[in-house]
């Protein structure tokens, strides 16, 4: 997907662990071309598959309400745990409209799906936090484990994008290692339930509002529904249709921010699904998908990078807090 000043790259990573000097340069290139124009790309060829976390994600949601909700999201600094339909309205319009205009964003356009947040488990690789996770092992044994390995192999992924970032920005490949060690990222499961057509075709309604991601980068799981859309700089919205085998990755606040809006943090939203398998009754068909949001440290401060601002590009940023900013989007969205 592609125009002169906008582009979603099909990125093949294998080149960039595995290629020639050469390889790997052209494809931190491609990565940059797609964080520095629309901010998103796809990555093939990563070496991470959700199947398995599909699975489970599917036993999840359809365990009875009750079960679902013995453990809600509700501590924003946590963000952890269950969050059920309409309780969450993704939106940026906090930063222009306060919470006043969240709420009638909610009591009107509520986004329709229901989530589960799970961050880091204590252990080997990360410290110690005042929240823990709560998984529901007796209705599902193994769930624990399965999403504590794969939380551990979207980091390494994360981390492995965040050295080509480095690499595309001309600073050491490891820049980014010592702000990223806390594990203080959030694998949210994603139900988007059956729902009417007529739901979905009421002017204004999605299954997710318009919106940007809080971090560094967001790696997207999708099914072959569709649904996801991104915003141009001219207000128009690009299908983000799903690629099999793909990852879509976009960049969050943080990069932004980090780089003095060299790389951009877009705007995207999940509309009515044009892929969607339509049931018997004239539903939608429940959808599904798996994010991975990664963050900085919730304690670092993250100041724009020197070679970042110029004369033509002064800093727009003070110094950020990640984990002061999150709660605070956080909290306008529920």
């Amino acid at each position: 997907m592609t125009t002169q000043n906008f582009r979603i790259p099909l990125v093949d990573f294998s080149a960039y662990l595995k290629g020639t000097e050469a390889e790997k340069k052209a494809c931190v290139a491609q990565i940059m071309g797609g964080f520095t124009t629309s901010g998103f790309l796809y990555l093939q060829n990563s070496g991470l598959s959700p199947t398995e976390v599909y699975k489970w994600s599917e036993q999840f949601f359809k365990l009875p309400l009750q079960e679902k909700k013995k453990h809600p999201n509700d501590n924003s600094a946590a963000n952890r745990g269950y969050s059920g339909m309409g309780l969450e309205k993704t939106t940026n319009v906090d930063i222009d409209g306060g919470a006043e205009a969240v709420e009638k964003l909610r009591a009107m356009l509520p986004d329709l799906k229901e989530s589960l947040e799970i961050g880091s488990d204590e252990g080997s690789r990360y410290p110690k936090k005042p929240w823990k996770n709560h998984y529901p092992e007796e209705a599902l044994p193994g769930f624990g484990e399965g999403m504590t390995k794969f939380y551990a192999q979207c980091d390494d992924l994360h981390h492995q994008l965040l050295c080509a970032i480095a690499e595309g920005l001309k600073l050491p490949k490891d820049y980014f290692k010592e702000y990223v060690t806390e594990g203080d990222h959030v694998l949210r499961l994603l139900h988007y339930p059956s729902i009417p057509k007529a739901v979905l075709e009421k002017e204004g309604a999605v299954r997710a509002g318009s919106h940007t991601d809080y971090g560094t980068v967001t790696l997207l799981f999708q099914d072959g529904s569709g649904g996801l859309q991104v915003r141009t700089p001219e207000g128009e919205w690009w299908d983000v249709e799903p690629v099999e085998g793909a990852i879509v990755i976009n960049a969050g606040d943080m990069l932004q921010i980090w780089t003095n809006d060299v790389i951009k943090s877009t705007h995207h939203r999940v509309v009515s699904p044009p892929n969607a398998v339509t049931q018997e009754d004239g539903n939608y068909s429940a959808r599904y998908s798996i994010a991975y949001f990664a963050h900085p440290d919730h304690g670092r401060i993250i100041n724009a990078i020197e070679n970042c601002v110029t004369k033509t590009r002064p800093n727009k940023y003070g110094p950020v807090k990640p984990g002061e900013w999150m709660v605070k989007r956080l909290t306008a969205t529920y």
